[in-house]
C-alpha cells in the first residue's frame, strides 16, 4: 500500500490455508472496551501524484469543507483509473508520543510489544520482523481502499495485518476485505468483524470494498504492517 490490542497475547493461529494465505485468529472472550470508538479522526486519502494527505480538523477549518468535499471527489475520481482511497485515520505511534496514558494506547504498546511480534514471527515464518507500523482506521459509508499489494519504497514490509474491532456488520454493507489473483477475481473475503486478527504476507493483492451509504454500524479496525528492517516509527 503506497500510502499511505491490549490484552493477552494470541495464541498462535491455526492454520486454515497454505502459508502464503491470510490468516485469521479470533480472541475470546469478546470485552466490552472499544479503543476506537473516541479518537479525533483524520481523513485520508491520495493527492493526484499518490502521495497522502493528512486532512485534520484544522485543515478542514483552514480551507473550508467545500474545498475538501473537492478534493475528496478528486480522489473518488481516481479509483477509477487505479489506486486511491478515503477513509479516516488515527496515527497511534505518532499519538503515543503525545498523550502514552490514553486507553487506545494499551493497544499501541501491545503492537510494539516484543510477544506480539514474536507471535507475527512465528505465524509468518519470517525471523527477521523487527518492528510494526500501525494505525487506527475507520471506514465510514462511502469509504474505501482500491486494489493495491501493500509494496512500499521505503518500509520493507513483510506482512500486513488487521484487527478488527467491529460489532454487528452485515454481508451488504459492504466493506469487506477483499483478496485478488491475477485477473482480478476474488479469491477470498472477510467480512469486518470484531476481536479478529488477519495477518498475511505482502505483496498481495487486495482491496477494501466500499462501505454502503446505508451502513449501520461503523467499519473500526487497527491496520500495520510487519516491518523487516529499522525503519519503524518510535
Amino acid at each position: 500500500m503506497r500510502p499511505r490490542p491490549p490484552g493477552h497475547t494470541p495464541s498462535a493461529a491455526r492454520p486454515v490455508a497454505p502459508a502464503s494465505a491470510p490468516r485469521r485468529h479470533r480472541r475470546a472472550p469478546r470485552g466490552r472496551q472499544r479503543p476506537c470508538a473516541r479518537l479525533t479522526w483524520n481523513i485520508v486519502a491520495p493527492d493526484e501524484a499518490s502521495e497522502t494527505l493528512v486532512i485534520t480538523p484544522e485543515v478542514i477549518k483552514k480551507f473550508g469543507e467545500a474545498q475538501v468535499r473537492q478534493f475528496l471527489q478528486g480522489a473518488l475520481k481516481r479509483a477509477a483509473n487505479g489506486f486511491s482511497f478515503v477513509h479516516m485515520s488515527y496515527a497511534l505511534q505518532d499519538e503515543y508520543q503525545r498523550s502514552a496514558e490514553a486507553r487506545i494506547h494499551r493497544a499501541t504498546q501491545f503492537l510494539q510489544s516484543e510477544d506480539f511480534l514474536d507471535f507475527g514471527r512465528r505465524v509468518i515464518g519470517a525471523p527477521a520482523v523487527t518492528g510494526v507500523r500501525v494505525q487506527a482506521s475507520y471506514y465510514r459509508p462511502g469509504d474505501f481502499l482500491t486494489l493495491h499489494d501493500d509494496s512500499h519504497r521505503k518500509d520493507m514490509r513483510l506482512a500486513a495485518f488487521t484487527l478488527g474491532f467491529t460489532r454487528n456488520w452485515r454481508a451488504d454493507w459492504g466493506g469487506q476485505l477483499l483478496f485478488h489473483d491475477a485477473e482480478g477475481n476474488v479469491t477470498r473475503g472477510f467480512q469486518p468483524a470484531f476481536n479478529v486478527l488477519t495477518l498475511f504476507k505482502v505483496p498481495a493483492a487486495h482491496s477494501v470494498a466500499q462501505v454502503a451509504s446505508y451502513a449501520g454500524a461503523k467499519r473500526l479496525s487497527l491496520t500495520g504492517w510487519l516491518l523487516g528492517d529499522a525503519q519503524v516509527a518510535v
